[in-house]
């Protein structure tokens, strides 16, 4: 008579283990979803506008993909007028729309991991030269890598130093002099959407 008993508790204490378990395995889920998709972005954006950094605000799980998508269906109407060689209205009307209300420093959403966009030529000189490995180039997707390949774009470390070596012949001074007048007659026919003259 008690075999039927222990048998019993033994299957209660099999189904409370795994409760146990699944509890715990749960628990670790929402903490690190709410961590990843709640508590990071807003500790990354209040520590990016401390230094005086704003952007759009971060959306739970989307970020700012649907104010991009909804200004991208905007700017699919415009046309540029002929010779106009400013595509970024077209393009990227987020990040024109953003630099113009945040500044040319500003931290954008797509999704769950923010981007920091630089438009001060300074800034991106210092971020280019670096050679501490503290700012890796990360393709945005595998299109954006199939795309342009794996050049001096989109590679780092060894790698970069042996392409860098090859094609810095062709970027020398007496190699680029040769180029200026075709480059300068280029750039005087072109302008701007408003008429300005690019040089």
């Amino acid at each position: 008579q008690t075999f039927p008993y222990a048998h019993t508790m033994h299957v209660a204490m099999i189904w409370m283990v795994a409760a146990g378990v699944s509890v715990a395995l749960a628990s670790s889920w929402i903490l690190s979803a709410l961590w990843r998709y709640v508590w990071r972005p807003r500790a990354i954006t209040r520590a990016f506008r401390a230094q005086g950094v704003g952007g759009p605000d971060y959306r739970f799980l989307v970020g700012n993909i649907g104010e991009i998508k909804r200004l991208l269906i905007e700017s699919a109407g415009l046309v540029l007028d002929l010779g106009c060689h400013d595509y970024s209205a077209l393009v990227q009307p987020h990040f024109r729309k953003w630099m113009a209300q945040y500044g040319r420093t500003f931290v954008s959403w797509p999704g769950e991991k923010p981007e920091l966009f630089m438009g001060d030529v300074n800034m991106v000189k210092q971020v280019l030269s670096d050679r501490t490995g503290l700012f890796p180039k990360n393709p945005v997707n595998d299109h954006f890598t199939r795309l342009l390949g794996k050049g001096l774009i989109l590679i780092d470390g060894d790698e970069w130093k042996r392409h860098r070596k090859v094609v810095h012949p062709v970027f020398s001074v007496d190699k680029l002099k040769v180029y200026c007048p075709s480059a300068t007659y280029i750039f005087e026919r072109q302008s701007f959407s408003d008429g300005r003259s690019i040089i």
